[in-house]
Order: structure tokens, then sequence, then C-alpha cells
């Protein structure tokens, strides 16, 4: 079997993060309302997204724990042992590391929306062969997690899949040969979207983190102009590797900014 040349490997063997996400009740939303990120070294960080659920209106609150931090425990605690101790806990890393989530939070009416309402586990990053011949000349080409997988640290893992499934709609309606070129125009049109997203979120969950990645997000923390840019980026995530590929980049975006 020829299979096409494999992109860069993932750099990691294992995950970096272990995480826990579950849909609660009790949590007022930021305003303006949207999705949140708070970021609490070593020991990893949240992410607050409000969304509607077959409970009504709930809050996400997804932690990636770093492996061996304080929050790690709640990739292990089980809710169904002791629901009301698991509350706690998560109250308890709320209050110690998201202080601003927690002052948001009715201690009276939180809790997990439903029992079933809970995922923990952990995710290796890996970036895979866009596709491979068989032996009887048919090609095979792989989508979503069979090409990709990324941690969902900033939420970009099922926008990789749809826009890989996307190109790969807009090269059959123009080239209905599928042989092993019309393969390398799909790996191409892709290529440049799913790396980034791929190589971006691997940057994200770097341990420690890259100097380069703390100084965008200390000018973030300063600078609307800049956390607008990085936020809007998002749709666009090409760009923000534009941006973070290299401390060189970093800098100089930081220095059209001002800084």
């Amino acid at each position: 079997m020829r299979v096409a040349p494999p992109p860069t490997p993932s750099p990691y063997s294992r995950p970096q993060r272990r995480l826990c996400a579950g849909l609660y009740h009790g949590i007022t939303p930021a305003e303006p309302k949207g999705v949140t990120m708070s970021i609490a070294p070593p020991h990893g960080e949240l992410l607050e997204i409000p969304t509607f659920s077959a409970s009504g209106h709930v809050t996400i609150l997804l932690f990636e724990n770093v492996p061996g931090g304080d929050t790690e425990v709640l990739a292990d605690a089980k809710y169904d042992e002791d629901p009301a101790a698991f509350e706690r806990l998560v109250l308890e890393k709320l209050r110690a590391h998201h202080p601003q989530v927690f002052e948001r939070v009715e201690a009276a009416r939180f809790g997990l929306a439903r029992p079933e309402d809970l995922l923990q586990g952990a995710v290796t990053p890996v970036l895979r062969e866009d596709y491979a011949v068989l032996p009887n000349g048919r090609v095979i080409i792989a989508l979503g997690d069979a090409h990709s997988v990324v941690d969902p640290v900033v939420g970009q893992g099922a926008n990789s899949a749809s826009y890989s499934a996307w190109e790969l709609g807009t090269v059959i309606a123009e080239d209905p040969n599928f042989d092993e070129r019309f393969a390398r125009k799909v790996a191409a049109r892709r290529a440049n979207r799913v790396r980034a997203i791929s190589d971006w979120t691997n940057l994200m969950i770097a341990l420690p983190p890259a100097p380069h990645l703390l100084q965008l997000l200390g000018a973030m923390s300063q600078n609307p102009a800049v956390a607008d840019e990085f936020t809007d980026n998002f749709n666009q995530p090409e760009r923000q590797w534009d941006i973070l590929a290299t401390p060189e980049r970093t800098s100089a975006f930081l220095a059209r900014h001002g800084i």
C-alpha cells in the first residue's frame, strides 16, 4: 500500500490535559454573555460556555487540568459515589483557581444538571496522513478524528472536521476522478487551516508554556485591541497561527499594536 508522506508528527505521546466537563445550573452568565477562558498556571484552564440543553439554559464548565496540578482531582472524582461531595469539590476548585467564575455562582442552585451530564477523560493530540492508496488503486481519505485529533482547549476540533469535509465536497464537485491526484487536491485545500488548528492547539497546552504565548496573553489583558484580534481569529485559525508560530511573529504582531 502506498501512503502519502505524513505530516510532522504530534509533539505529544500522551495527553497534556486531563478533562472534566459538565453541564451546571446556578451560574450567572458573564456580561456580555459569551464564552470565557480562565487560566490558572500551573494547574490548567477553565472554559465557561453558556448553552441550552435538555435541562434548559445551563453552563458548561470544561476544566482542562494539568497532570499533577491541583485541579487534576476533578478528572478522577466520582460523581455517582457522592454527588454533593463532587459539587463541593468543583466549587472549591472554582474558588481557589477561577474566582471570577466563582463569584457568579448561586450556591443554593449550583449543581450538575443531570448525572449523565458529566464527561471525564483525556485526549492525545495527533495529526495523521491525509490519505492512502489501497492495493486495488482505491483511494481512502481521512476525515475528522481519523485525520486530526486536538485537545478541546480552544474549541477547534469540530471546526477542523467540518472544514475538512467541506473542502472534500468542493473537490468532489470539481473533479469526480477519485484517484491519487484527487486526494492530493483535497490535502492541499485543507492543509493550511487543519495544520494551523493542530499547531495552535498544541502550543496552547505545551508545558511549560512558551514565553511568547505568555507575552501575548499578558498583552491581551492590558490591550483590548489585541484581545479582540485574538478572539476574532478563532474564525480564521490560520491567521492565529501566523501570529503565534514563532516568537518573532508574535513580537511583530504586538509591535503593530504599539507594544
